[in-house]
């Protein structure tokens, strides 16, 4: 299928645009120093900039729901230790307007049987401050839906996923293959929206003895992942009251084929605040406090078994379900490195018909940034779950993670 036509045409004017400023433009500004303990500044050439990834986890639960309590791929669910990823990446800036960006990621899971997994998780160029503010990406990548999405591992401040963003946009987050063009607006703040469209990438389905108790559900909930087609719209805004407080606001919502060839819609909203004792020096106390809100609404296909007739009939129906998250951390400096103290609260609805579970679930953890450039981190995290059919769970991680490169293309 070829799903990618208008904005075939689009990257090609746009490179007709800027043909000189691709091929010929003066060389980028002067890189930044090299830091070999940060990676800041390391290159190929002055081009290629390496960065090197890693998060683990270990910990015990007294849960025995395995992945079905993970909100993430890569969440740790089981006693013992969990290599989350190994991430080896390369952003590649060749000018002023022409940038490129590739990242492979490893994980090993400690669920019976245990297993090393490994994918691209994105691959893509990217065009940039084209006349009139736009910026094009085509390839895979994470979609710009809301604030979490389309952050890496790496960058979470928690040990795993949010609930909501788990069981709307997927267990390894939403990604598009195809391609985004992002309007930066001509407004005082900064204001940004995005549109792509592509291919969503296809869900991975779990054994269905995993499944067992929600056998007499109407509809099968991993139905409604998005499968095949995907537009994503995303606006975002940033307001810089002055030096030490940041407001950030925005809407989302990404519609497109479910896995039964009927529509899903995600829709969105999000906010964040961040205060810095310093402003836009380094270090110093900070605040940030960030919630999102979801609404998907699911046209679905399920199979109605007569008892005393061998054949099914075919149900058409729809569903709606809310999710929400709040988290809030508070960083200071201490003698070493930076201390952080974070709360998260996560709830989903649930849908009876869909066999999917209400659940709350509230997250305290502590995180010790080893170091002032914060690429080190060891951190500890508790998650007390209240999982409808499920009781209680309760889980405690100990995490430990590692970040090697400067800024990476996005």
């Amino acid at each position: 299928m070829n799903y990618l036509p208008s904005f075939s045409v689009l990257l090609l004017l746009a490179v007709s645009d800027h043909a000189g400023a691709a091929v010929t433009s003066a060389a980028p500004s002067a890189p930044p120093a090299v830091n070999w303990q940060t990676g800041e500044g390391v290159s190929l050439g002055g081009v290629l900039f390496p960065h090197v990834h890693l998060n683990s986890a270990y910990g015990r639960t007294n849960s025995s729901l395995g992945h079905e309590l993970g909100a993430g791929h890569h969440d740790p669910v089981e006693d013992g230790w969990t290599v989350q990823g190994v991430e080896l990446g390369f952003s590649g800036r060749w000018n002023d307007h022409f940038e490129t960006y590739v990242v492979w990621h490893g994980f090993w899971e400690n669920e019976d049987p245990n297993g090393f997994g490994h994918e691209l998780e994105e691959y893509f160029l990217k065009l940039k401050d084209l006349t009139g503010g736009f910026d094009i990406r085509a390839g895979r990548f994470l979609s710009r839906f809301g604030l979490h999405n389309a952050t890496h591992l790496h960058g979470w401040d928690w040990a795993d996923n949010f609930l909501v963003n788990g069981r709307f946009l997927g267990d390894d987050g939403q990604y598009t293959e195809g391609a985004e063009v992002t309007w930066n607006l001509p407004v005082k703040w900064s204001s940004a929206v995005s549109m792509a469209a592509g291919r969503a990438k296809a869900p991975e389905h779990e054994e269905e003895d995993e499944h067992e108790e929600h056998e007499e559900a109407l509809f099968e909930g991993e139905g409604a992942a998005f499968d095949d087609m995907l537009y994503t719209i995303n606006w975002t805004n940033i307001w810089e009251m002055n030096d030490f407080h940041k407001l950030r606001g925005g809407l989302s919502y990404a519609w497109g084929d479910n896995t039964w060839n009927r529509m899903a819609s995600v829709f969105g909203a999000h906010v964040e605040y961040v205060w810095q004792k310093n402003g836009p020096d380094p270090g110093g106390n900070y605040l940030r406090w960030r919630t999102e809100v979801m609404l998907r609404d699911v046209k679905a296909i399920g199979e109605h078994h007569e008892e005393e007739e061998e054949e099914e009939e075919v149900i058409t129906g729809s569903f709606d379900e809310v999710g929400i998250y709040s988290s809030v951390v508070y960083g200071f400096d201490i003698s070493r490195g930076t201390l952080e103290a974070g709360l998260r609260a996560d709830w989903v609805e649930g849908v009876s018909a869909a066999g999917l579970p209400e659940r709350t679930r509230f997250s305290p953890a502590v995180s010790w940034y080893l170091n002032d450039t914060r690429n080190a981190w060891l951190r500890v995290q508790y998650n007390r779950d209240q999982i409808q059919d499920s009781g209680s769970e309760d889980s405690v991680w100990l995490g430990a993670g590692f970040n090697w490169g400067g800024a990476e293309v996005r």
